[in-house]
């Protein structure tokens, strides 16, 4: 006996198909010569030919299974058209007493598998009641639906010759009472017996349910660290802002409004109410997309003291009419942590390591007093092979665009003169940086100043320096520094 086994090991595509089946024609004929070379070979004493009545018979499994057909799940000889897709979700959707006025449309692709047809063919597309048996045991809860429910614009096309698909157009109007859960199943017949309808790929099913749109925000909480100094709050510019992002689970109709209202009396979880008038002027606009971003800017000038705030808000939505949708899930807060910036004659030490978490510079302002050679912006430049020089008594000043809370500075020094002292200064604006003390190094490598309690700050000022010879003509460089956040 001969056995030819093919194994398949990876996904064939059309492709493989093609080439696999140019080697199936060259191994056929292969064989045959073979056959008719033993046969011919053989003497005919050697030949007996026996009569089986038998009619019990059936092909081995394991062929079978090598078959070509049962690997690849088709049959290449033959061409195949199909439904895509074979099934497709259509909500009936609802937003509590809005209407929603919309038609809907699903397209259903009638496809040749392989290559175009070289002639034409009527395809028809229809709703077929008798299909539902077929398919309900995939759709557990859904029950028959209406063909009337569903408009199709024609129900046959031709596939013309030399094309390779054809659409079919469903048509649904969107009804916010319907209740039921319903499919709706479409068959694609052909007549012409030179194409195959593979299993599964015959029937299209529609899903019709109800379904609520639902309103939600992408984030519910901000939180905003702000400085107190002398009596003053402090908010960086660039954090003026605030904003939230409500969605929409699905397109909602025209004419409606999202908006921030303030809620005074949602529960604030241990935090101070937040004054009147922090807020500003609260957003209102069209929510004429999914997703819609309400910015407002914060005015801190309403705060009076350090402590732990919350501004308590809720989105809304309203109608044409101003009537407001109701939901139980809308609230949202803006925290605020107002740190209080002090004075202090021993804040700061040498450490191995910076504490904290390293802060992205973008946006980080530098300037210098005194004498310095190269800018001190090379130091937030990410790059080593550039330095900024000073001498004896120069300072390095740094503005944030926010309110950060400080707990290591870090400088790397260009090897050379040894720097001895270096003094710490936290402001909220120029000129009311508040000294924090003085570190003395006489390590090598980075030189990372900590403060023992991390300080908040817009303005960050190292200087002072000492060069360890004290020197006054004496350069000390530096290449890089480095923040990190409490």
């Amino acid at each position: 006996m001969l056995m030819i086994n093919i194994l398949i090991s990876t996904k064939w595509n059309f492709s493989n198909i093609k080439t696999f089946l140019q080697m199936y024609k060259n191994i056929k004929k292969s064989i045959i010569f073979f056959i008719a070379g033993v046969l011919c070979s053989c003497g005919k004493e050697d030949i007996a030919v026996q009569k089986n009545d038998s009619t019990k018979w059936e092909i081995d499994k394991k062929i079978e299974d090598n078959d070509i057909r049962t690997q690849l799940g088709y049959d290449p000889r033959l061409n195949y058209i199909y439904l895509r897709p074979t099934v497709a979700d259509l909500p009936m959707l609802s937003f509590g007493n809005v209407t929603i006025n919309r038609d809907y449309t699903k397209e259903v692709e009638v496809r040749l598998l392989d290559k175009p047809y070289d002639k034409d063919v009527q395809v028809s597309f229809a709703y077929d009641a008798s299909a539902y048996d077929k398919v309900k045991a995939d759709y557990s809860g859904f029950e028959l639906g209406d063909a009337n429910l569903v408009q199709l614009s024609e129900a046959t096309k031709t596939l013309s010759k030399g094309e390779t698909s054809v659409t079919f157009t469903l048509t649904i109007s969107n009804n916010s009472n319907f209740k039921k859960k319903v499919i709706l199943p479409y068959a694609l017949k052909v007549t012409d017996s030179g194409l195959t309808l593979p299993k599964g790929k015959d029937v299209f099913v529609l899903k019709v349910f109800p379904e609520e749109i639902k309103i939600s925000a992408e984030s519910k909480v901000v939180s905003k660290l702000l400085g107190y100094y002398d009596s003053s709050v402090y908010i960086g510019n660039s954090d003026k802002e605030v904003a939230f992002t409500i969605k929409s689970s699905y397109e909602l109709p025209s004419g409606l409004k999202v908006a921030l209202v303030r809620d005074d009396s949602a529960v604030l979880s241990g935090r101070t109410l937040a004054p009147t008038g922090v807020e500003g002027t609260l957003p209102e606009d069209d929510f004429n997309a999914i997703s819609k971003k309400l910015t407002f800017n914060l005015n801190e000038d309403f705060f009076t003291n350090k402590g732990g705030y919350a501004l308590p808000l809720k989105y809304v939505v309203k109608d044409a009419s101003g009537n407001e949708q109701e939901f139980s899930n809308n609230k949202l807060f803006v925290n605020f942590d107002i740190k209080e910036l002090k004075a202090s004659n021993d804040n700061v030490e040498v450490a191995t390591q910076p504490s904290g978490t390293i802060i992205d510079r973008k946006g980080v302002r530098s300037s210098h007093y005194g004498s310095i050679y190269y800018s001190p912006r090379y130091l937030l430049d990410g790059d080593e092979s550039t330095y900024s020089y000073v001498k004896d008594g120069a300072y390095y000043y740094f503005t944030f665009p926010k309110v950060r809370l400080i707990k290591s500075v870090v400088l790397k020094p260009v090897s050379g003169n040894q720097v001895k002292n270096i003094s710490a200064y936290a402001g909220m604006v120029q000129g009311n940086e508040q000294y924090q003390g003085t570190i003395t190094y006489s390590g090598s490598g980075d030189i990372v100043i900590t403060f023992k309690k991390a300080v908040p700050l817009i303005r960050l000022a190292v200087g002072n320096f000492v060069n360890d010879e004290n020197a006054s003509s004496l350069w000390m460089g530096f290449s890089e520094v480095n923040f990190y956040e409490e």
